[in-house]
């Protein structure tokens, strides 16, 4: 998949993350370490301007590899990011990938995180033509059960060990989703 790619809905604007991004994309997860960092050990209040730009930098990686496709979501309207969605543990053998999200604290409750991931989901089934996409959570995140459940996924299983959280390993839960859950449209 080509990193220049844009996707658009009434409200959002899905795309590859870009160097110019720097600046917002730091103050953007530093302002929302209170809610994103209790979830994600990557998200802290000191986010810097090393770790902003390795991490796009690691992000247009990825879409060169196809390893992992990573879009920011950004405010139609204003062109601010929102978050971030992404298809990521892409798996070729098993034909699946993990769905992930964050959303930029002022943004959340807005039910941006499901019209971007609806948009991903797509572009898992119908352009990259996977199998399952997992979503993979705190039992104790409660807005990302909500995410997962008004996506339709299927709820599967408390696993243990599945999520790695500043090194420690704890119970995850896992939602999936195959094509025949959604409409996909077709090609």
């Amino acid at each position: 998949m080509q990193a220049d790619l844009e996707f658009v809905t009434d409200r959002l604007v899905l795309r590859a993350l870009k160097k110019t991004d720097l600046a917002e994309f730091k103050q953007a997860i530093s302002s929302s370490a209170d809610t994103i960092g209790i979830w994600l050990d990557w998200c802290h209040e000191g986010f810097d301007d090393l770790e902003a730009d390795a991490w796009i930098s690691r992000s247009r990686q990825n879409w060169l590899t196809g390893s992992c496709f990573e879009f920011l979501v950004l405010d139609k309207a204003t062109e601010h990011i929102v978050g971030a969605i992404y298809l990521s543990q892409i798996d070729q053998s098993a034909n699946q990938a993990n769905l992930g999200y964050w959303i930029r604290s002022e943004f959340q409750g807005c039910g941006f995180a499901v019209e971007a991931a609806e948009i991903a989901i797509n572009i898992a089934f119908s352009h990259l033509l996977l199998t399952r996409l997992e979503l993979v959570m705190s039992p104790r995140n409660k807005a990302s059960i909500k995410v997962a459940e008004r996506l339709g996924a299927h709820f599967e299983c408390r696993a243990r060990n599945r999520i790695i959280y500043n090194s420690d390993p704890q119970e995850g839960l896992v939602y999936s989703l195959i094509p025949s859950d959604i409409e996909v449209p077709s090609r």
